[in-house]
């Protein structure tokens, strides 16, 4: 017969002080990863200089899909993803490295534009259900983190994409689902496992050097020639405007 052993009285307690320090902790890993990230204010400051270049639909190859995730674009483009004409051809460069660093990858493409009607209210969806916890410029800095401020955002440009690595057509290990909105989906979230956190750093660095700007906010997504890639690289000004689709 085995004899029982009682947890101490205060062992509960012990646990649960445990718990709110590591819950602290956590929270201020990630408030210092948020201070590492473009503001709306830093976005609103760069100028943009419109160079007129058409958007063009994403089309797929062994190695490059377009594959869309969001029902809401169906009334605009159809089953079909449109970037800038210069970030298809990125994209292209992309899925190429992605597949010389490993024959079995290829590059999944879920969203690129997005139509200044659909970016304004997710900003207000989001915007709402952070009203109790924050107002004024604190607010729109808070919504930015989560969903872009129409003004500054970059899928209206043509310009942003938001994209993830594919092994044999199955997404590979990230930490997060595409488009899960938490702290972890933070690129540089230390709360992932190994796998995660190198399939991250991964697609970032194939991204880089084919010259997209990251937003750290969020491992998918990157752009090039909007103002969140003219901040990153200290340009002169974005190159991209926003425009509805009818107007391209």
């Amino acid at each position: 017969m085995f004899n029982i052993i009682k947890a101490p009285k205060d062992l509960g307690a012990f646990f649960y002080k445990l718990k709110q320090e590591l819950t602290m902790k956590t929270n201020e890993t990630y408030t210092l990863l948020e201070e590492k990230m473009k503001t709306y204010s830093e976005l609103a400051a760069v100028d943009v200089v419109p160079n007129n270049e058409p958007l063009v639909s994403i089309g797929n190859s062994e190695i490059l899909r377009a594959r869309p995730i969001d029902n809401n674009m169906e009334a605009y483009t159809a089953n079909a993803i449109f970037v800038r004409s210069s970030v298809q051809k990125m994209l292209g460069i992309a899925a190429i490295m992605a597949s010389d660093y490993s024959p079995d990858l290829q590059l999944e493409v879920v969203y690129g534009y997005r139509p200044l009607t659909i970016q304004k209210d997710l900003f207000e969806y989001y915007r709402n259900k952070l009203t109790d916890k924050y107002s004024g410029n604190e607010l729109l800095e808070a919504v930015h983190r989560l969903i872009a401020v129409p003004e500054v955002s970059g899928h209206p440009t043509g310009g942003a994409v938001d994209v993830q690595l594919c092994k044999n057509g199955v997404p590979i290990e990230f930490g997060t689902n595409i488009w899960e909105f938490t702290p972890d989906s933070y690129t540089f979230s230390p709360f992932i496992n190994r796998t995660s956190w190198s399939n991250r750093q991964l697609l970032r660095r194939i991204m880089l050097n084919v010259g997209f700007a990251p937003f750290d906010g969020e491992w998918w997504h990157f752009s090039y020639g909007d103002k969140e890639w003219a901040s990153y690289y200290n340009k002169q000004y974005a190159m991209y405007q926003q425009t509805e689709f009818t107007n391209l």
